[in-house]
């Protein structure tokens, strides 16, 4: 790389299904910052360097980690760190123009590099080798509603990952991987920022100059209009949960609450959604 400075590895996480694709999306914008969709990077390096043979996950699907090997396996280098092999692979998948979100940039301005995987980045048993492989790692802990994102796994149409699960169940996962969150800050110490989802949708200048100063990026006009177009307001519907005392915990710490009247009515919600969409300022 020259005399340019090694881009910094950059990590999504919290739960699935809580808009942590739109956040890449939005976080991408920056010309400094690229944050893959799903490469599953961390898992592969993590058993690559290892010696292990390169399966799946077994919280999640091998999509992403299928389609990072079938397009860069070639660039894995056992003689390298696993430092080195991360950010070849993901300049990699920044730089192919048939990937899923792909962007132009120019890789010499990469100051962070990451990939959005939210729950394997906080695993107990990953994270570790993340702390020993990947020094001056940042972590944004996504954080939104369990509610909504209970009924989002619940009703998801795109594969099996949550298939046979009720909604008892897919909130005691979402307690589980926010308690993953909370258990790393307290064992380890990582450099982590809180973003709730909610607050990146009805205050996206401010949630991004946030994140941008944690980063130490500079601030950019131009990355914010392009995220302002990508962000649309609107109210979701969710079903009401019984909670446990550590779900109602959690929640509290957010400031989310257990009661919301309003969006537990499935059709209140469409209607003013309707009206929503035909304001001007929300086109």
């Amino acid at each position: 790389m020259n005399d340019q400075v090694a881009p910094r590895p950059l990590f999504i996480i919290g739960n699935k299904r809580s808009g942590s694709t739109h956040f890449m999306s939005v976080l991408n914008q920056h010309p400094e910052i690229f944050v893959s969709n799903e490469s599953d990077i961390v898992w592969i390096l993590h058993q690559f360097h290892r010696g292990l043979p390169l399966e799946r996950y077994h919280w999640d699907t091998d999509v992403g980690m299928q389609r990072t090997l079938a397009k860069h396996r070639d660039l894995l280098d056992a003689s390298k760190s696993p430092m080195e092999n991360f950010i070849r692979v993901q300049l990699a998948v920044m730089q192919d123009p048939s990937g899923r979100h792909a962007v132009e940039k120019d890789p010499a301005k990469i100051r962070w590099l990451g990939d959005q995987k939210p729950f394997q980045q906080c695993d107990p048993e990953l994270l570790p080798f993340i702390l020993e492989s990947f020094p001056g790692a940042r972590f944004l802990h996504l954080v939104r509603h369990p509610f909504p994102v209970v009924h989002s796994c619940a009703t998801f149409k795109g594969g099996d990952l949550w298939k046979g699960m009720g909604y008892e169940e897919l909130l005691e996962r979402w307690t589980m991987h926010e308690r993953w969150v909370e258990e790393a800050r307290t064992r380890y110490p990582i450099e982590v920022l809180d973003v709730r989802y909610e607050d990146l949708v009805n205050d996206l200048r401010g949630t991004l100059i946030k994140i941008w100063r944690f980063l130490e990026v500079e601030p950019c006009a131009a990355a914010l209009d392009r995220a302002a177009a990508k962000t649309k307001w609107e109210l979701k519907y969710h079903p009401r949960l019984d909670c446990s005392p550590e779900t109602l915990a959690i929640m509290q710490k957010y400031n989310y609450r257990p009661r919301a009247w309003l969006l537990e009515n499935r059709g209140l919600v469409k209607n003013i959604n309707r009206i929503l969409e035909k304001l001007p300022w929300s086109k």
